[in-house]
This record gives structure tokens, C-alpha cells and sequence, in this order.
């Protein structure tokens, strides 16, 4: 026989675990990504989703990091492959590549496609690096306890970013 399913004492269950989560300080929480073969980390609240690679339409005329478009639940989103974007070679299709969400609060339906995700990561654990970021687009670096590198984004300046906003074809690109 069956156990009986008591909803009341689910729901308040639900009801506790959700205020938990709430409550949690997680100005700390990062996700981390590769791109090339660089460790990179987006706080949770600029990312709406990490998703695998759907069909993406390549648009003829557009640079080569620029990817095309996608349909992700009947809306378009621009996919530019991060890693081509900043100098570093194309991403190669593999089934462990993902497309890296900005919230919609960045008011851009954009995508980026990323070597994979790291899983979530506590910055409270890692050194700050004072060495001078790379791009505007790195909020901050940081080294984990084994001294390895990590790139900290800012959504906000790369989707501001005029660079990135231009995907039409310039003459050798």
C-alpha cells in the first residue's frame, strides 16, 4: 500500500524551504563558465538562465563571433560566441556548450555561447587580483584557494558595449 501524501505538511514544508532560500545571503554566489580557457564567474541575479544550444539561423553579412539567431520560447535572441568576441578562437560545437542568459532586466534578448559551466562558486573564499583588468567588461578578478584565475562579469558594461552592439561585417572580419 501506498504512503498517504499529506498536502497540508507539503506545503508548509515548501512554505519553509523557500523563506530558507530567501534568506540566504548569496551577494557571494557566482556561477562560473569557461570561455577558451578562461574561468569566468556572473553573479546570479544578471543571469536569467543557462541553457543548452538550441538551432541557431546564422545572418549572412554579420561577423564571424556572432553566431545568428535563436528561438528560446517563441522569442529571438542574439548568440555572439564570447570567446570569438574577445580575440579568443571560436567555440567549438560541442555537447557541453551552453547559452549564458542576461537577466531581462538588461532589456537586450541576448545570448551568449559558453565553452560550459563551473557550477556555483563562493567569491567569499577567494583573493581579490589587483591586476588590471583585460576588458571593461571585467568587473573584478579574483584567484580561488588554489590560485587559480577568475574573471568577475558585468553584463551590464558588455551589453553596452558598442563593439558588441555592431555585428555587421567590417572589410577582413
Amino acid at each position: 500500500m501506498s504512503k498517504k501524501f499529506n498536502l497540508r505538511e507539503f506545503q508548509t514544508r515548501l512554505s519553509q524551504q523557500l523563506q530558507a532560500a530567501a534568506s540566504r545571503d548569496t551577494s557571494g554566489s557566482r556561477l562560473g563558465f569557461r570561455v577558451g580557457d578562461a574561468n569566468w564567474l556572473v553573479s546570479l541575479t544578471d543571469t536569467e538562465e543557462v541553457i543548452p544550444v538550441p538551432p541557431i539561423v546564422r545572418i549572412p553579412g554579420a561577423r564571424r563571433w556572432f553566431r545568428g539567431l535563436a528561438n528560446i520560447r517563441g522569442n529571438l535572441y542574439a548568440v555572439s560566441d564570447f570567446a570569438d568576441f574577445m580575440g579568443l578562437g571560436t567555440t567549438p560545437d560541442q555537447a557541453d556548450c551552453r547559452l549564458l542568459i542576461p537577466h531581462r532586466d538588461f532589456g537586450v534578448n541576448a545570448a551568449l555561447l559558453i565553452r560550459g559551466t563551473l557550477g556555483l562558486r563562493n567569491i567569499g573564499r577567494y583573493r581579490a587580483n589587483e591586476a588590471a583588468a583585460d576588458c571593461p567588461w571585467i568587473a573584478r578578478r579574483y584567484a580561488d584557494e588554489n590560485g587559480v584565475d577568475w574573471n568577475d562579469m558585468d553584463f551590464g558594461r558588455l551589453l553596452g558595449t558598442p563593439a558588441f552592439l555592431m555585428v555587421e561585417s567590417q572589410t577582413g572580419t
